[in-house]
């Protein structure tokens, strides 16, 4: 109780004073961002990559130094300078064949369709492109809750190691290129119970599926959930990310920056609920907050959702020195 009302009143004075504090409750993370900085580009009105940043850094009054993009062109945009984005990958966003967003098989609605569509080259073609932008990222959001992702399943069932295979390939592709790049993804709540994509999250393909010389497991692992306590969310990373596991994964929290449909009393607890996490366990391997989603009617009108945006420039600019 005492550190929510502590809490509550520093939520005020980054905007108040202009300054960035260095350091944090937790100095094992080393990013602070948003997911979607492109959300509004096709929208209108709309958003580039760039006035989202700039909206963040002043009406948001929030630092931030790893914000993800979903296309090349956005990534070689100067929101990305300084390796301060990450680039998301999908698979089967869009309509067949056309998808806004970097895909490896745009529209596919299950496995065998993705990988007709090339998606296996698509992989390889993708990171190249990565390798010759402008700004190279400094992670890789690769495939959203995979297991719940039509195009890596077969009727309406997760093909097994379809996942870590894709991994494998990014990685083939990337050493190739010369690219040595984080690679995460953010499992949802239910798929982080599942022990058979547990496992798979831990210890990728086996050998038949991908060499050994090619790791086949994410570098880093979030999960999705906007209704749990500080002990569920403790005891959900330590499931599918143990600390002292093996392939020493780091964990990725993903606080909601939008409301859809709370009141900002109700999105501030939820956001607490992270600040608190932080707070609890200073010696977790969290790597990097990655707020879901920019939205502009909370950091460009921060007086509709007073608190909460006022919560999330404290954790900014308590997290990263400018």
């Amino acid at each position: 109780m005492r550190l929510k009302w502590v809490v509550a009143l520093s939520a005020s004075l980054p905007f108040l004073c202009g300054t960035a504090f260095a350091g944090g409750p937790n100095l094992n993370i080393k990013y602070y961002g948003y997911d979607w900085l492109d959300f509004y580009q096709n929208d209108q009105p709309s958003y580039s990559a760039v006035d989202a940043l700039n909206i963040i850094s002043t009406t948001g009054f929030s630092t931030t130094n790893l914000n993800v993009v979903h296309t090349v062109k956005n990534l070689n945009s100067s929101a990305c300078s300084g390796g301060k984005c990450a680039v998301s990958i999908s698979a089967g966003s869009g309509v067949p064949g056309e998808s806004p967003v970097l895909d490896i098989c745009p529209g596919a609605v299950n496995s065998i369709q993705c990988q007709s569509m090339g998606s296996w080259s698509n992989i390889w073609s993708i990171a190249f492109n990565i390798g010759t932008s402008s700004n190279l990222p400094s992670a890789i959001y690769f495939i959203d809750e995979p297991f719940g992702n039509p195009a890596l399943q077969s009727s309406q069932t997760y093909v097994q190691y379809q996942y870590a295979s894709y991994v494998c390939t990014l990685r083939q592709a990337m050493k190739a290129y010369g690219l040595s790049i984080p690679i995460y993804t953010v499992l949802s709540y239910g798929q982080s119970k599942e022990v058979a994509y547990i496992k798979e999250i831990q210890n990728g393909a086996p050998i038949s599926a991908c060499p050994a010389t090619d790791k086949s497991s994410p570098d880093w692992v979030g999960i999705d959930n906007y209704n749990w306590s500080v002990a569920d969310m403790w005891a959900s990373y330590n499931r599918v990310a143990p600390i002292g596991n093996i392939s020493g994964q780091k964990w990725v929290l993903v606080p909601p920056s939008t409301p859809y449909g709370m009141t900002d009393q109700q999105l501030h607890d939820q956001i607490q609920l992270y600040w608190d996490f932080i707070n609890i366990h200073k010696n977790s391997p969290v790597i990097y907050i990655m707020n879901w989603r920019f939205d502009v009617a909370v950091t460009l009108n921060r007086n509709n959702y007073p608190k909460s945006a006022g919560l999330l420039s404290f954790m900014a600019n308590t997290i990263v020195s400018e």
